[in-house]
């Protein structure tokens, strides 16, 4: 299992970083105050997250202004991220709890992100099993995303 650690810059920013022991992984940053597009930027991936609207939860992702996968949230706390290459994704959480989890379609937790125990600026992102660096990517940029516009 691989171990990553975010966290929020302070309670009132909307930037998160996101480590692993030894160096930074990516950024993750809102574009203003009222803006809920964001951009996540790494040495390996750049990524824009444009939310569709104000009332509606569909998100569209882009890299290299190519749409790559297009997200849409139900009612129930259920987010599924679909990829143009067919791979599918779903990011939920369990009430009166403050992990979140990506499954793949068999249901199977792929990614989970957990706040520390005295903080919910920070936490750690645990990676269950191997994954493409570029997926792995993309789905903890994607997770951090949908776990802020959930708090």
């Amino acid at each position: 299992m691989e171990l990553l650690y975010w966290k929020q810059e302070n309670l009132t920013a909307r930037k998160y970083t996101v480590r692993d022991e030894n160096s930074l992984v990516g950024e993750l940053a809102f574009r203003g105050w009222t803006s809920n597009d964001a951009d996540f930027s790494s040495a390996r991936i750049n990524l824009y997250f444009q939310r569709q609207g104000w009332l509606e939860h569909d998100l569209t992702i882009h890299f290299k202004d190519e749409v790559i996968g297009m997200s849409k949230s139900s009612g129930f706390g259920k987010t599924t991220t679909t990829l143009v290459t067919g791979e599918q994704f779903t990011f939920q959480g369990k009430t009166l709890n403050s992990s979140r989890d990506i499954l793949d379609k068999t249901g199977q937790t792929l990614v989970r992100f957990e706040q520390g125990n005295f903080s919910i600026a920070s936490g750690q992102i645990s990676i269950g099993r191997d994954i493409p660096e570029l997926t792995k990517l993309l789905l903890v940029a994607t997770g951090l995303y949908l776990k802020h516009l959930g708090q």
